[in-house]
This record gives structure tokens, sequence and C-alpha cells, in this order.
């Protein structure tokens, strides 16, 4: 079964993504997330709201931190 992060599911009208919930809140605040495949952005990690963080995903959906 195909997995999509919440971008990617947004993109192809799907009422959510796949991912929400696998970074938890406290590993997050502490630098670090999930990494997943995703059949829209490829190997990413995800937030725990399952969007993609990844700056070189195949959609360049991630953001740069300065």
């Amino acid at each position: 079964m195909a997995e999509f992060c919440e971008l990617c599911a947004k993109d192809l009208n799907f009422p959510y993504g796949d991912f929400k919930g696998l970074t938890a809140k406290k590993a997050w605040s502490e630098g670090r997330a999930a990494v997943v495949i995703c059949e829209g952005c490829g190997p990413i990690q995800v937030d725990p709201e399952g969007n993609c963080v990844t700056i070189d995903c195949f959609k360049k959906h991630g953001k740069k931190v300065k």
C-alpha cells in the first residue's frame, strides 16, 4: 500500500497522510525525526504532524532552517 506525507496527500486530494505521530514531540524538540519513505517525496524525515521536512526531497517540500 502506498503511503504519503501530509503535503503529498493534500496534493492528491486525500483527507490526510500516513505519517502523523511517527515522530514523537519530545524527539522533535530534541532535533530528531522519523525517517520514512513517501511515495511522492522518496526517503524523507517527518515532523510530528506527518509533514515532510526534508529540503532535498523529490517535491522540495522541506524548508531550510537558519
